[in-house]
């Protein structure tokens, strides 16, 4: 019989609970408090908990924290007044499948818990090991804000099955992010295999997804394993889905259909294994209206689908934004950039970004590499944004973007070459001879 573990100190709450439960013929335990609470936890490992946030001798989230530290891990459910937010967006980050609200509807407890333990059943291991949440260095899902709240619990939803993701968001959101977080929830031992649609021709594409046999075209002087392949049973990620060209739609609807695939020049079929997580910038009810993208691919990608919000809807995310990238940055470039001033912060969240936390990242990072000393200098107002806001001036060439990018770069950093190295990510002699090519001088 499946045990059940509610922690609450309201004496009707865990009755009424208790008797709906136990009618549903869950085998019903129940605590007043943490300490009682995490005796039974200890003593029976219940497949999953219902918990408090509030509680007369501390924090349900300190015990969340220790739960999730200590497996076997078990679904936490966390229960929360109007005025708990905040806490329990902490709870989602820290762990917890979900939250019902004060007072309960027991029919959203019920679809919360039985999604959480078919999962678990699904899965044959105990529960999401992270909620959904994108934990884990260098780079997490960042941010306590409602938007975020709502995010964690998107990603914890979609983390239930392994049903097809459409990952909506503009340029620099962090889609990325959340297709990894729910790789983490669902297959965290198995591949997280990344292609982006728009980076190659449709040629190239192709043999990078399917694979292609030997001689299967001039060049072709070895077997090669696709993507499709790579990807086991664990995530394929088709980053910018709405660039891919038709020809290569109707193929991935086809692998999606008959969950199997051949390989270029092959003709043996091979079973695709991966959750598919598709990941876009653009409109695709727009395409579709256009005839440039498929609609029955439409419907089969979009199973789930979860929208990341761009930064100027959460920005009072940006203060624990800036803390991230500060340690992140500091550790990785030797640096001591600790201080940030008011008035620097308050033109952080006076800023539109239209390149979202992308932007603010590379901001940032440039800003920690041109300050002297251990507080931040930095000044939107000077010019543009380092990462350009979607749509724009899409008529320049690439190598006018990279100059310009290079220029502001090395005026950051005060023209220190070494600097500049570190946040392009480049050599000394590429960067000089970037310099020379591109012919940039310091004002």
């Amino acid at each position: 019989m499946t045990q059940l573990l509610i922690i609450d100190d309201d004496r009707a709450i865990r009755r009424s609970l208790e008797l709906h439960l136990a009618g549903r013929g869950f085998a019903v335990h129940q605590a007043g408090d943490l300490a009682a609470g995490e005796a039974l936890w200890r003593e029976l490992g219940p497949d999953a908990v219902i918990l408090d946030l509030k509680l007369p001798d501390g924090e349900g989230l300190a015990l969340l924290e220790r739960m999730q530290a200590e497996p076997p891990l078990a679904p936490v459910i966390m229960i929360t007044g109007h005025d708990d937010m905040e806490k329990a967006a902490l709870a989602i980050q820290a762990g917890a499948v979900d939250y019902v609200r004060k007072p309960l509807d027991v029919d959203a407890l019920d679809a919360v818990l039985d999604a959480a333990l078919a999962h678990r059943r699904a899965a044959g291991r105990p529960a999401l090991d992270a909620g959904g949440a994108d934990s884990g260095p260098p780079h997490r899902i960042v941010g306590k804000s409602r938007a975020i709240l709502e995010l964690h619990k998107a990603i914890g939803r979609a983390a239930r099955g392994r049903a097809s993701v459409l990952i909506r968001g503009e340029s620099g959101t962090g889609k990325e992010l959340v297709a990894r977080a729910i790789h983490r929830a669902i297959a965290p031992e198995a591949p997280f295999v990344a292609v982006n649609c728009s980076a190659l021709v449709p040629t190239l594409l192709e043999s990078e997804l399917f694979g292609h046999e030997r001689g299967a075209f001039t060049g072709a002087l070895s077997r090669r394993e696709g993507r499709l392949e790579l990807a086991g049973a664990g995530v394929l990620f088709l980053d910018e889905i709405g660039d891919l060209p038709l020809d290569l739609q109707s193929k991935l609807l086809r692998v999606l259909q008959e969950r199997e695939f051949e390989r270029v020049g092959g003709n043996r079929s091979l079973p695709f294994r991966a959750v598919p997580i598709a990941a876009t910038h653009r409109d695709l009810e727009v395409r579709v209206g256009e005839g440039s993208f498929r609609e029955d691919l439409y419907f089969r990608l979009r199973v789930v689908e979860i929208s990341v919000p761009p930064l100027r809807e959460r920005k009072d995310d940006i203060p624990l934004l800036v803390e991230h990238f500060l340690a992140l940055y500091n550790a990785r470039f030797h640096r001591r950039v600790s201080k940030v001033s008011r008035a620097t912060l308050a033109q952080l969240e006076r800023h539109d970004w239209p390149g979202n936390v992308r932007e603010l990242e590379n901001r940032l990072q440039a800003g920690i590499m041109a300050s002297p000393g251990d507080s931040l200098v930095l000044d939107l107002d000077a010019g543009a944004p380092l990462a350009p806001a979607p749509g724009g001036d899409w008529q320049r060439s690439l190598a006018e973007v990279e100059a310009e990018h290079i220029r502001r770069v090395l005026d950051a950093c005060g023209w220190n070459q070494g600097r500049a190295c570190a946040v392009l990510g480049i050599s000394r002699p590429t960067l000089r001879k970037k310099i020379a090519d591109f012919g940039l001088r310091q004002d």
